[in-house]
């Protein structure tokens, strides 16, 4: 059985490794240490666990709901008790309300689309930020448009549409590291804060989102957290960070898709 360590269940569940400690000496999350003194290790069974703390809590449960739900006999039972006093007080909760039970029940379902295509190895720029879920409105077109800065000196186009990694999850209180980047047809000398790497080739798991669906932050994160799970891909595994891949609808606001949330694909 693999174990995990506190960073990696909090890269793969969107935590922040505060919460993940937290969620430790609450009692709702179980690690061990191999040595004194040594990290804590948490097999597969509590990342799982994890991810479902996260969307509990997404959808406003009190930590001591939370236990009260994963502690219950039947988690969907004492969910669908808790939940259908303040369905109605909380943004989006039909969705996310039913997306939270589907994953109790051990049956995740969303109701989009997903697509898979396979990705050519190519060159980006990027630059790095970090943001709290407040600041990334101001911080990412900043960062992208510095990134386009940089071509344009350069004189190098581009050679696809320019996309976000999430390494980790933003809230309102932490802010999470993210890299803008940028496919470039050939090499450029990066400046200080920049960084041209390869970007290898993969396949790719993705649901297209019209400018209204992208601006439902509620439905964004359960698409977010429908890939990065891997519930919503019938074969293969998540193998690196989300992505959001602004297409070139994206500053008119349409029509059709505007934004791609993607997942590389093992």
């Amino acid at each position: 059985m693999d174990m995990h360590t506190t960073g990696q269940v909090a890269r793969a569940t969107g935590l922040s490794e505060k919460a993940v400690r937290l969620y430790v000496d609450r009692g709702l999350l179980t690690a061990r240490r191999d040595t004194d003194g040594g990290p804590r290790l948490f097999d597969d069974g509590q990342v799982a666990r994890a991810r479902q703390v996260r969307l509990l809590r997404e959808v406003d449960l009190s930590l001591a709901e939370v236990e009260e739900v994963l502690g219950a006999p039947d988690a969907v039972a004492a969910f669908d008790t808790v939940w259908g006093a303040r369905r109605s007080s909380v943004p989006g909760s039909l969705a996310a309300g039913e997306y939270v039970r589907s994953v109790l029940a051990g049956a995740p379902r969303l109701d989009v689309e997903v697509r898979r295509r396979a990705v050519a190895e190519r060159l980006v720029l990027g630059t790095a930020r970090r943001a709290t879920l407040a600041e990334l409105p101001r911080v990412l077109p900043e960062a992208t448009a510095a990134v386009f800065d940089v071509l344009r000196t350069a004189d190098v186009p581009l050679a696809g549409h320019p996309y976000v990694e999430y390494h980790e999850r933003a809230t309102e209180e932490f802010a999470a590291r993210v890299t803008v980047q940028v496919p470039v047809v050939d090499a450029v000398r990066p400046p200080q804060g920049f960084v041209l790497t390869t970007d290898g080739p993969h396949d790719e798991a993705y649901v297209a989102l019209t400018a209204a669906e992208a601006d439902d932050q509620a439905r964004l994160v359960l698409v977010h957290d429908h890939l990065s799970s891997g519930h919503a891909l019938t074969d293969g595994a998540p193998a690196g960070d989300n992505r959001e891949i602004y297409l070139p609808t994206w500053a008119a606001g349409g029509p059709g898709p505007v934004l791609e949330v993607a997942v590389p694909v093992a």
